[in-house]
């Protein structure tokens, strides 16, 4: 029951901070997009034969880019994405399109 609730509250709290204001430092973006690079890397890196490894990364991923959402950071949220995406793309076109597509 508290668990139904948590997960239905996450969502929610993540949608608030995603309308809040556009609050961006620039060096939060930059920090944000080395860290997208360096959890794509870890990614790329990961025996693709181990699914749960996989997820456990991906997830870690996500949890780094959380972080500048909680902090209101949408800028630096979205180029963390950017730069996990085109570092993907650049280096695993076929692990980029089964996430992406």
């Amino acid at each position: 029951m508290i668990k139904n609730k948590i997960n239905l509250c996450l969502p929610v709290l993540l949608l608030l901070l995603l309308v809040s204001a556009c609050k961006s430092n620039p060096d939060y973006r930059e920090v944000a997009g080395e860290r997208a690079v360096a959890a794509a890397k870890a990614l790329v890196a990961t025996d693709h034969n181990n699914p749960i490894k996989m997820e456990q990364m991906i997830l870690e991923a996500k949890a780094v880019q959380s972080e500048y959402l909680l902090m209101g950071d949408t800028v630096a949220a979205q180029a963390f994405d950017a730069a996990f995406r085109e570092y993907l793309v650049m280096h695993d076109e076929l692990l980029a399109k089964e996430l992406f597509e």
